[in-house]
């Protein structure tokens, strides 16, 4: 948990997790996407991204500074932070996760019977417009999970039943609202080849699963529900005391130059992951109600990570919490080290300021996690 809010700090795009949860789970399985989880992003062949890490970088280090010292005396913190009481964590919800575990950890097995939702298929595939091969439409040797909804409606359904060395063809047509003028609303067929079909299984919890999972940090299941108890806890705990302090917290005017300038950040990086030349090509490919969709839930992160810092900056304060020099100098060499930078590579995309200011609200965030009450779940 510690050097969270320290590396949101010097990344807005990192720092998108810590709205959500500020801890790390080694143990998740397939890595999510960054887009929302209701959202689908779109597929591109171009060959790489438009910008270099070092350009976002230094882009992000060019972001206006909030000075939080602003914020004290227009914030008012609600009562009860300090003792704030949290559910404990039960054995049941240990087995809710550990489920969640095998679900995204799930391993294939080769079939030959009928493709069912879930499955992965090895296909070929050709679509044709009017007898005539599309461009953008063909593609060899595509892994497709069914029911992922990376195709257009109708293709993954029309898969469902068939087996490995069987060829069919789709009748499908593309919405009305597709993004492609040319290819809206236009009826097509796909030529579709299936080399091979896998089905994806539940592994069985044991001690060679848990060691393979977690690269041999913990080699028994007991040992990994004794992780899972403390990490679900320190989880349960972090985000019931944010949410408390964020959404019952009266704040003043927020840093809008800095919202606005992360926000258009935000839509530049997401540009650059997927290889698009610009955020507006992204948008074009993604679809305009899409993007609505998502610059709508990533403007409403920025604006909660900044109200996270607010109100953990107004608790150090409140709580009279300092940082001395000899904490100070450990934390800033430490984050330097582990990010392979030099001190002086550190202070050239993060002022001094900001460090320090960072630095007190983990310090704030630490106390408050300690000071929180289990408390055990009310009998329903």
């Amino acid at each position: 948990m510690k050097k969270k809010m320290l590396v949101a700090a010097v990344c807005v795009a990192m720092s998108m997790a810590l709205c959500a949860c500020n801890t790390t789970n080694p143990a998740g399985g397939k890595n999510p996407t960054q887009a929302p989880a209701d959202v689908t992003l779109p597929a591109t062949s171009t060959p790489g991204p438009t910008a270099t890490p070092t350009e976002m970088d230094q882009a992000y280090a060019e972001l206006p500074i909030t000075n939080y010292d602003d914020y004290v005396a227009t914030t008012v913190l609600p009562e009860g932070y300090m003792g704030f009481e949290v559910e404990k964590i039960t054995e049941t919800d240990v087995d809710v996760y550990v489920q969640e575990v095998l679900e995204n950890n799930k391993v294939r097995e080769l079939k030959d019977g009928p493709l069912e939702m879930g499955d992965i298929a090895i296909i070929d595939y050709v679509g044709y417009l009017d007898g005539v091969a599309f461009e953008g439409g063909s593609e060899a040797s595509k892994e497709l999970e069914l029911g992922s909804g990376e195709f257009m409606e109708g293709f993954e359904e029309g898969l469902v039943g068939a087996k490995k060395g069987d060829a069919l063809s789709l009748n499908l047509k593309f919405p009305d609202d597709y993004w492609s003028e040319e290819m809206a609303g236009k009826e097509v067929v796909f030529e579709v080849k299936i080399h091979s079909s896998a089905a994806q299984v539940l592994p069985e919890f044991t001690d060679e699963f848990v060691t393979e999972i977690t690269s041999g940090a913990y080699t028994t299941t007991e040992d990994f529900r004794l992780y899972a108890k403390g990490f679900l806890t320190e989880e349960r705990k972090y985000n019931g005391i944010m949410d408390y302090l964020v959404e019952n917290a009266e704040f003043g005017k927020l840093n809008e130059d800095y919202i606005a300038a992360a926000f258009d950040l935000e839509k530049q990086y997401y540009a650059y992951m997927y290889g698009f030349t610009s955020v507006e090509e992204f948008e074009s490919v993604f679809g305009e109600e899409a993007s609505e969709v998502l610059w709508t839930m990533v403007e409403k992160q920025i604006r909660r990570y900044e109200q996270d810092r607010i109100v953990l900056y107004c608790v150090a304060k409140a709580e009279n919490i300092e940082l001395s020099e000899t904490e100070y100098n450990e934390a800033v060499a430490e984050y330097a080290a582990s990010n392979n930078m030099t001190l002086e590579q550190l202070y050239e995309v993060q002022d001094e300021a900001t460090l320090r200011q960072s630095m007190l609200m983990e310090k704030a965030l630490e106390h408050i996690l300690v000071n929180i009450v289990e408390v055990e779940k009310e009998a329903e």
